[in-house]
């Protein structure tokens, strides 16, 4: 008879009555168990998308299946790679605005000894808070060499730099970034210095560019109208830098008596109107990066009405400079702002005195809010993702296998360890046919022979 390498078991039934119940109910449980074990991990993979909402990625894509003890090597959770914020780098909040560019990174921290400068920060979607301008610098600049008086296109060269400041919690702990804003002359109605001015859903940024135009336009209109100097010289260039008062809680009773009204000072017009310029530029930040505490002209009726046509600002005044019965020319530029929805640049037909612009405008405007915001940008997020119907099946049919098989194997070991010596000596052949001893004499007659027959 052939002889091959390879055997097999000899197998026989275990004598407990429990036994095959045990086995059977107890390999249903264990399928049906081990099929949702599988399904967890196996089911799934991890799928990278980008989004610009990682936190509510993180938080919505958390499933069943991701929980302990379904997943227990926690390799399904969700991941968001956070953006790397530099020092140099250009961006723009949610509420789509204002560029930003990113002057510097520094901790939060009251002892100056203990701050740190940071050249980039892990940034991953986190509120911008406590945001508000601290530095406005007006920058006058004559185009030519017009001599005084001089009209406003002379100083179309005037632009503004501005710094805000917010804090952001990080990684790192609280960290306060600084930002720098520019705005080059706009004293035409062009408004793309912000993203997004829908009148419907951003009233506010709506307002605030119109209003920011219109003033803008009234320093030009009145560092115009300066003299000379004697000797044939006149002012090419100047600079007038406004600061934030964090003590200051309601702009319109803010405190203006910092500004001599020296008749014989020519410059008061110009500075009058660089403060409510700098009144709105203020409102208008602080609702771009999302500052609802922050004194701001552009969230309430009465002050909007205030930041339209101030009356303690004596170049709007009846009779004045820049409130004057004839309006043509540059006027149409400090004295009047487009209707909404008007196409730009707007016709004359479609201009609106100031004066006028609240009471016909209100109805068509959507609501003056200022929403929370964050940075904009991209972020690469790995979240669960389900296999094809097939692909599943078969990876959960092999490992409930896998497992099933482990389990077999220990029920059986447990089976085996409770079998008693005399269990375990009986074959089921002696236990089920009779079995005779005879002994015979032996051949050579110097013993006796024990036999043991029996079927089999």
């Amino acid at each position: 008879m052939h002889s091959s390498w390879f055997s097999y078991p000899i197998t026989r039934p275990f004598p407990f009555r429990w036994f095959t119940p045990v086995a059977i109910v107890g390999g249903l449980i264990l399928m049906v168990l081990f099929t949702i074990i599988n399904l967890a991990s196996s089911a799934f993979y991890l799928k990278p998308i980008f989004t610009d909402d990682p936190n509510g990625t993180t938080t919505q894509s958390v499933r069943w299946f991701m929980k302990a003890p379904l997943n227990w090597d926690n390799n399904m959770k969700v991941k968001c790679q956070p953006k790397i914020l530099s020092v140099g780098d250009r961006v723009f909040s949610t509420n789509l605005g204002f560029q930003y560019s990113v002057k510097a990174l520094t901790s939060s921290d009251d002892d100056s000894d203990f701050r740190k400068t940071y050249p980039s920060i892990a940034y991953l979607n986190n509120t911008l808070e406590d945001c508000y301008l601290t530095r406005v610098d007006i920058n006058l600049r004559k185009s030519d060499a017009r001599a005084s008086n001089s009209w406003w296109l002379s100083w179309i060269t005037t632009f503004t730099d501005a710094t805000a400041s917010c804090n952001v919690m990080t990684s790192e702990g609280l960290v306060n970034i600084t930002l720098g804003v520019e705005y080059i002359g706009q004293s035409d109605h062009i408004y793309d210095y912000v993203i997004e001015d829908d009148y419907k859903t951003h009233a506010s940024t709506w307002w605030g560019t119109r209003l920011l135009n219109v003033y803008f336009t009234g320093i030009l209109s009145t560092m115009s109208q300066t003299q000379y100097l004697g000797d044939d010289s006149y002012w090419m260039t100047g600079g007038i830098t406004f600061t934030t008062n964090p003590n200051i809680k309601d702009i319109p009773l803010n405190d203006t008596s910092f500004i001599k009204t020296d008749p014989k000072n020519q410059f008061v017009p110009v500075v009058w109107e660089s403060l409510h310029y700098t009144r709105i530029l203020h409102s208008l930040i602080a609702v771009d990066l999302g500052n609802q505490n922050a004194p701001n002209l552009l969230l309430d009726k009465k002050d909007l009405q205030y930041a339209i046509l101030p009356p303690d600002d004596p170049n709007r005044k009846n009779g004045s400079f820049l409130n004057d019965s004839s309006l043509t020319g540059q006027a149409t530029r400090y004295a009047q702002i487009p209707t909404p929805g008007a196409p730009l640049p707007p016709t004359d037909k479609n201009l609106v005195l100031l004066n006028e612009t609240y009471d016909r405008f209100a109805s068509e405007m959507g609501p003056l809010e200022c929403n929370t915001a964050t940075v904009v940008s991209q972020y690469l997020c790995s979240v669960p993702q389900s296999k094809s119907p097939g692909i599943m099946l078969l990876a959960i049919l092999l490992a409930d296998l896998v497992f099933l098989q482990a389990a077999w194997v220990i029920y059986n070991w447990i089976a085996g360890s409770m079998l008693s010596e005399s269990q375990m000596q009986t074959c089921q052949g002696c236990v089920e046919s009779p079995v005779q001893v005879i002994e015979k004499e032996g051949l050579l007659g110097e013993g006796k022979t024990t036999v043991t027959s029996g079927s089999y």
